[in-house]
């Protein structure tokens, strides 16, 4: 799989109008993982699913814990620091969160298996799902539907 076209979709959904405050409530609330979902997506648009959802989840864990997690957290903390020198180093800290993300879509790519997905959301829709996150179906829904009319994506594809 192709890393800098998984990049550019990500880019390109992630900056739609609405997208990334969505994405960002489902991270603190649920503890969504952004780049997962995007992932899921893209396969989607390409026509292909995930043969193990699990299995891709596993294999970024412990870099999305490790390093990501640590970082993203370090860049909040240094948001209200004061002086020039903490939010340079805040700016730096935030480059290297977005490096660290590429670094899990590389992991993504390299680990996925996929299968012929007659329905292209399917592993989405199957990823944002009660079994994983502390959300209704209801909610699941709704967040979804949001998520494919910001992107531009058909919830039936």
């Amino acid at each position: 799989m192709d890393h800098e076209d998984v990049w550019q979709f990500t880019v390109k959904m992630y900056g739609r109008d609405g997208v990334a405050p969505l994405f960002l409530t489902l991270q603190e609330r649920c503890g969504l993982d952004v780049n997962m979902m995007l992932f899921m997506f893209y396969l989607g648009t390409q026509g292909k699913a995930p043969s193990s959802i699990s299995a891709l989840e596993t294999a970024v864990k412990d870099w999305r814990d490790n390093v990501i997690i640590p970082l993203r957290q370090t860049r909040r903390y240094l948001k209200n620091a004061q002086g020039d020198a903490a939010q340079a180093l805040r700016q730096k800290v935030k480059s290297d969160e977005l490096q660290a993300e590429r670094i899990e879509q590389h992991i993504l790519c390299d680990t996925v298996q996929t299968v012929a997905a007659s329905d292209g959301l399917a592993a989405a829709r199957a990823y944002l799902s009660p079994t994983r996150f502390d959300l209704s179906q209801a909610e699941c829904d709704a967040a979804f539907a949001s998520l494919c009319g910001l992107m531009g994506l058909s919830e039936t594809a």
